[in-house]
């Protein structure tokens, strides 16, 4: 699956208790090669193709460098809505 990335630095958002080392949290917008977008659905991250007034409903993916857990192997934690609910 090629994903595409448009990165936007996220202004004036804050995920729960960052470590004083991270001063960065990412904004990406992600699609599929058929230009589905991700949203949700009955609370699950689907892809799809949005238009219209629905092209409001995209969510955005945050991420955060995870330097407190295993640094070498550079783990990220990432978000959705806002930086709010975290992707697992």
């Amino acid at each position: 699956l090629a994903l595409l990335f448009l990165c936007a630095e996220a202004k004036g958002f804050t995920l729960c208790h960052t470590p004083a080392l991270q001063t960065k949290v990412f904004q990406y917008r992600i699609w599929d090669i058929n230009q589905k977008s991700l949203y949700l659905r009955n609370d699950q991250l689907v892809a799809g193709h949005l238009q219209g007034t629905n092209a409001a409903l995209e969510e955005k993916v945050f991420w955060v460098p995870n330097r407190a857990f295993e640094p070498a192997r550079l783990p990220v934690i990432l978000g959705i809505q806002n930086g709010t609910r975290c992707l697992a």
